[in-house]
């Protein structure tokens, strides 16, 4: 038995294919597949249901992938802590993150991080929630870091989250909107005027109060600023998204609370259940708690 072989088994199991294990490995699939028959025989179990359709663990074969998933963890954490020893780590750590941590808290724990690490590849993204998720399910990521409505609900047993912060989404008005002198607006008033979103779950939200009326789909870009800015729309971020943005402090734009509904909404960190968690990444999730206890 070898380490290869565990990381082929583990590898089968998150993506359901020998094909896209191999691809992700940069193995032959001739290979992978010939390590998984001879580990078979070796431990004198099938520990695959082959099919067109992809590979799926037996009931024997759960068993030993967990028995896998916690020796290669075992082996991951020896290998880090002698390089953590050495007083460096290395190795690349991939993150993905809703916008509005871009715009605010990720930009100074990137700059600490890669001060303390200079040995960790760092490769950061900037994507939607569902987005997010598919990366983290993927493997692509490492980690990633998103935006949840305080009162969702997921019944998938895929991922482990861990709570960061609690922010709420803000409506914005440009300076010279007639709202602008104004402290909140309610989802009654919101859905008739021109709005600036493509975020489903304001959507459904306004649909509550009649049939919104948006103006464009733009994601969060210099562009939607200025449009908020101009007072042709109203946009919505959150109040995070917001603290250091050069709009609101130069008052070009105006945050106002959304009465009407819960806003609020839970910053959480998004881990692939079963896939080890590197020090690099628990080191960086440590500088950005730290980052978030200043605010």
């Amino acid at each position: 038995m070898r380490i290869e072989q565990l990381i082929y088994m583990i590898e089968i199991n998150q993506t359901g294919s020998i094909s896209l294990a191999a691809e992700k490995l940069h193995v032959s699939q001739p290979n992978i597949s010939q390590a998984i028959v001879n580990l078979e025989d070796e431990l004198g179990v099938k520990l695959f249901k082959r099919s067109r359709f992809g590979a799926v663990p037996t009931e024997e074969g759960k068993l030993i992938i967990s028995k896998a998933e916690e020796i290669i963890h075992k082996v991951e954490e020896l290998r880090e802590t002698a390089g953590f020893q050495a007083n460096h780590l290395s190795g690349s750590l991939s993150i993905a993150s809703v916008p509005s941590l871009c715009l605010s808290v990720l930009p100074p724990t990137l700059a600490v991080f890669k001060a303390k690490h200079i040995g960790v590849e760092l490769v950061m993204t900037e994507l939607d929630y569902p987005q997010i998720k598919q990366e983290v399910q993927s493997g692509k990521v490492d980690i990633g870091l998103i935006a949840e409505s305080r009162n969702y609900e997921d019944r998938t047993t895929t991922f482990i989250r861990e709570f960061l912060l609690e922010s709420r989404i803000m409506a914005c008005v440009g300076k010279n909107s007639k709202f602008a002198q104004r402290t909140s607006l309610s989802f009654e008033e919101l859905v008739h005027q021109p709005l600036l979103l493509n975020s489903e779950f304001l959507i459904n939200k306004l649909k509550k109060y009649g049939e919104p009326n948006i103006l464009f789909k733009l994601g969060n870009s210099e562009a939607s600023k200025r449009i908020i800015a101009e007072s042709i729309a109203i946009g919505f971020y959150t109040e995070i998204g917001l603290k250091y943005d050069p709009y609101v402090q130069t008052g070009s734009i105006v945050p106002l609370e959304i009465t009407g509904e819960d806003m609020d909404v839970i910053f959480s960190t998004l881990r692939l259940k079963g896939r080890h968690q590197s020090l690099a990444c628990k080191e960086f999730i440590k500088e950005l708690k730290a980052i978030i206890a200043t605010l």
